[in-house]
């Protein structure tokens, strides 16, 4: 088991695992995992088991980051522009949903954000809206999981984690001009602020 999941480029789950391994029982295959995992954690070595995109997979150690960067400087990491990572995370709170849905969320056409994370596979067509033209609709891809390390889409942070603190208290009061306050308050009016 240790060899799958070292040797795999994708997360395994229970399933697969139990169905290349000649195990019928799950619980017994997730209790393998689960013992793999603690005795990699014990050894605290260079990687780790980690469970990810309902599955699991051998991970580096995130403290090796730095170093993996430098060894691997020369290929090209995955960059999204801004408007690629608000139209993903629409994408991944609010799916399955279409292009007309995104569009009305951002409030701008998302044409060449979606084709990116399309293209990088973080996003997929799951179906068709059941109105006029049948759109298509989005929803995320397990390579979205994996990228960034969840389980499941259940594991994304609450959307009210991102959400501005209470307008009331945040507001900054409203600006009055320096010299107008003052004046306000019976002191001296700048001379160069006109009246």
């Amino acid at each position: 088991m240790e060899g799958l999941l070292f040797a795999t480029d994708r997360p395994l789950s229970a399933g697969e695992l139990g169905r290349i391994l000649g195990l019928k029982d799950q619980e017994r295959v997730v209790a393998a995992v689960d013992e793999l995992r603690r005795d990699l954690e014990a050894a605290g070595g260079g990687y780790h088991l980690l469970a990810v995109a309902e599955g699991w997979q051998m991970a580096t150690r995130p403290e090796l980051a730095p170093y993996l960067r430098r060894l691997f400087a020369d290929r090209a990491t995955m960059r999204l522009s801004t408007a690629a990572q608000e139209t993903l995370a629409i994408v991944a709170y609010k799916q399955p949903l279409t292009r007309a849905e995104i569009e009305e969320i951002r409030g701008v056409e998302v044409i060449a954000a979606l084709e990116t994370i399309l293209e990088k596979r973080l996003a997929k067509v799951v179906g068709r809206k059941e109105t006029v033209g049948r759109p298509l609709m989005y929803g995320t891809t397990p390579e979205f999981l994996r990228h960034f390390g969840l389980r499941s889409i259940e594991d994304l942070p609450p959307l009210d984690d991102f959400a501005p603190a209470d307008a009331d208290s945040a507001a900054p009061p409203p600006a009055v001009p320096a010299p107008a306050a003052a004046a306000a308050e019976g002191g001296d009016a700048d001379p160069l602020w006109p009246r």
